[in-house]
């Protein structure tokens, strides 16, 4: 088996290394190099740096057209396998290649598209999972070849389960493709289905009428970006980080009016009102300056306590 491994973010990176021990891929296939967080050189994506640690081939075509789909075929792959790549791809391109697999984070068919870890917090579910899927010309709906689950606690970030997906990944894709012949691929069925988009910045607005549940899963689930934001004297706060587990909340009334800033409890942090009960918040942040925990944030905002937060 010769692969062509489709992958950019870092998710996709302990995947690659894998195969590579396997001595499964021939080359790489990535997103072309983008302006960093700072200032505007081009950096490489996450997989094409691990490639090139490696010593594996790299491609970065602006497009999957005639160019780059001759470059490819001269490799003489015959799998491809697509992991967090970031572009569809066409029937000419998937010709190219006998057998064609992706990696989705999430329990096919729930969450299908480009932003299942994010929807799966948000849901609020117990549990999360993987799938290795063939690719279809139609979005995430290919025949289902291998899937592990796994439970969640209500603590999860954007961060922590990419990394619990990024870690169990590697595992299931060294199966599947080291012993393809004795995998049977099942057709994926339309009931359950959802499909999530791209994530904007507007989605992270936070409104306190909403359950102490819901603001919970949303802070975690824009932890990373866009960052859950609401206002504070008029100046966006940012709130990053949340007490205890979604699932341990209790439904319960609030004396104070939705985005009070009802006091500071010690391990626990910014107790807030909500519209069915308390959210407590551990990690903030102001423009410009760096994240921190509640009780530094306390420490140069004493009077954020009976504030109301919109």
């Amino acid at each position: 088996m010769r692969i062509l491994f489709a992958g950019t973010d870092e998710i996709a990176v302990p995947t690659l290394e894998a195969l590579d021990r396997h001595r499964l891929v021939c080359a790489v296939l990535t997103a072309p190099d983008a302006p960093g967080k700072r200032g505007h050189a081009l950096l490489p994506s996450p997989v094409k740096a691990k490639a090139l640690e490696l010593g594996v081939p790299v491609f970065q075509p602006d497009r999957l057209g005639s160019q780059a789909r001759e470059a490819i075929s001269h490799l003489g792959a015959d799998t491809l396998l697509s992991f967090c790549y970031g572009r569809i791809f066409g029937p000419k391109f998937l010709s190219l290649f006998r057998h064609s697999f992706n990696i989705h984070p999430s329990l096919l068919p729930k969450y299908r598209g480009c932003a299942p870890i994010q929807n799966t917090i948000l849901s609020m579910d117990r549990q999360g999972g993987i799938s290795i899927q063939e690719i279809a010309l139609a979005v995430d709906e290919g025949d289902i070849y291998l899937t592990q689950a796994f439970d969640l606690d209500g603590t999860e970030t954007t961060d922590s389960l990419c990394s619990r997906v990024a870690s169990m990944a590697p595992d299931l894709a060294v199966r599947l493709l080291s012993s393809l012949d004795v995998f049977r691929s099942r057709p994926q069925v339309d009931t359950g289905a959802s499909y999530t988009r791209f994530i904007r910045k507007e989605d992270a607005v936070l409104d306190f009428k909403d359950s102490a549940m819901r603001l919970h899963a949303a802070i975690r689930a824009y932890s990373t970006w866009p960052k859950a934001t609401c206002m504070l004297d008029g100046q966006p706060l940012y709130l990053l980080g949340v007490s205890g587990s979604v699932f341990d909340i209790p439904h319960e009334e609030c004396a104070e009016e939705p985005g009070t800033v009802a006091g500071y409890v010690k391990g626990r942090g910014l107790k807030i009102a909500t519209g069915d009960g308390y959210l407590y918040v551990d990690s903030l942040q102001l423009p410009t300056k760096k994240a921190m925990d509640s009780a530094s944030f306390i420490n140069g905002r004493r009077d954020i306590i009976g504030k109301v937060l919109t």
